[in-house]
């Protein structure tokens, strides 16, 4: 009987429940929701917008002279016309949602969509859910992850810091492409050549030894669109809270000088940084008040709080965001979709209320888009923003000349 209940076999473990899960499940995680957006009228959405920018629909400066006032409210336009200067401005003047075509209760609708999801909502989705064009869409919400590069990626970290650096695009997605992974077929395990023992020729005594190990000039043969995404988080000093500050940047390579030059952007001289053992993070004990290290090919933590897990979190969740809601994210576009990742993290308990606050009333202070305006019209960036400094962006669209039509 007990040789019978060995040979059962075991459930596969359950999942762990944690705080954000346990947050999610309560009362307080929903304080607002799609049925609230489509009581309001046009006008109450306007003025729904001016209360999450300046925190009234009243009283706000004027975004071409900074004139604070009252100033007059004409409900025909939906607009203001300044006491100072008497030009008329509305709720997105002067900010990443300006110039707009829909109505502005759309567009709330459709930002609590993307707001209110844990890993992203693809621009396809939203075009069925709101019945608008693609390129509608995919403007909109990169408009928001360029509001949040801008405004919310900024700023110095204090306290114990988390810092690691994850492979993005490139990383042996070729080898795995069209190919069956596993299965009935696949080849008996060799060992690998690197771990075989030397040989000895019995005539000419000459040793030869193995072939170059796997990571030998693993450089060289890495795909020349491989990127790394450097993260920085904060810990909370509250325990069990997590990370409540993300900063991000994306490199070429995981080397001195990009971290160096991560921290230094985001991390304040008196904190406690936390790393794994990659040589690149050596130096940052000359400049910062402490350093600690952890080996992961010996355990994930050490005593006394030493690791850098709250950045392998973000780690899971920006792959994912990447794999599997995106797909096919380009090199030229990856710091916009990592910030807004990191957003992500940090508002992770928020209610879906504060979420749609946090969102707008930090998109919409980041000024005019300076890479979305008249994208339509063909303007686009053309770089792609790195830590060693901007570099040109390889094109991924139809080469000019393009026609869908077959040649005669």
């Amino acid at each position: 009987m007990t040789a019978e209940v060995q040979d059962k076999p075991k459930l596969f473990p359950l999942r762990q429940r944690t705080g954000t899960a346990a947050h999610h499940l309560s009362k307080r995680a929903v304080d607002f929701g799609q049925e609230d957006l489509h009581a309001l009228s046009e006008k109450q959405a306007v003025l729904l917008l001016a209360k999450l920018r300046w925190g009234s629909d009243k009283e706000m400066p004027c975004p071409h002279c900074g004139t604070m006032d009252s100033h007059y409210w004409t409900s025909k336009e939906l607009r203001w016309k300044c006491k100072g200067c008497g030009k008329r401005f509305s709720a997105t003047s002067g900010s990443v949602l300006a110039d707009h075509k829909l109505p502005v209760s759309k567009i709330l609708k459709m930002v609590y969509s993307w707001a209110t999801s844990s890993s992203g909502t693809p621009s396809l989705e939203l075009r069925r859910e709101w019945n608008v064009s693609y390129k509608t869409v995919f403007t909109l919400m990169h408009k928001l992850r360029e509001g949040l590069l801008r405004a919310h990626n900024v700023g110095f970290l204090c306290g114990v810091q988390e810092v690691d650096g994850m492979d993005a695009n490139g990383r042996r997605y070729r080898e795995k492409r069209n190919k069956p992974q596993g299965g009935g077929n696949a080849p008996k395990p060799v060992m690998p050549a690197d771990k075989l023992k030397e040989k000895v020729d019995p005539e000419t005594g000459e040793i030869t030894g193995p072939p170059k190990p796997p990571k030998w000039d693993k450089k060289r043969r890495q795909p020349a669109d491989r990127r790394i995404v450097l993260v920085v988080r904060q810990r909370s000093v509250s325990k069990g809270r997590g990370g409540v500050g993300t900063r991000i940047a994306v490199a070429f390579g995981e080397t001195t000088q990009t971290v160096m030059t991560l921290a230094k952007r985001f991390i304040s001289a008196e904190s406690t940084v936390m790393s794994d053992e990659d040589p690149a993070y050596h130096d940052f004990k000359k400049h910062f008040a402490k350093h600690e290290s952890v080996a992961h090919s010996k355990a994930f933590s050490l005593p006394g709080g030493i690791s850098n897990n709250l950045a392998e979190s973000f780690n899971a969740r920006i792959r994912r965001l990447l794999e599997g809601v995106y797909l096919n994210v380009s090199n030229k576009y990856l710091t916009d979709y990592a910030a807004e990742a990191a957003w992500r993290e940090d508002v992770r308990r928020l209610s879906t209320g504060k979420r749609l606050t946090h969102l707008l009333g930090t998109v919409l202070w980041a000024g005019l888009s300076n890479w979305w305006r008249g994208y339509g019209q063909g303007v686009h960036r053309e770089e792609e923003l790195l830590v060693e400094g901007n570099a040109p962006a390889q094109p991924r669209g139809r080469k000019k000349g393009w026609t869908a039509r077959p040649p005669k």
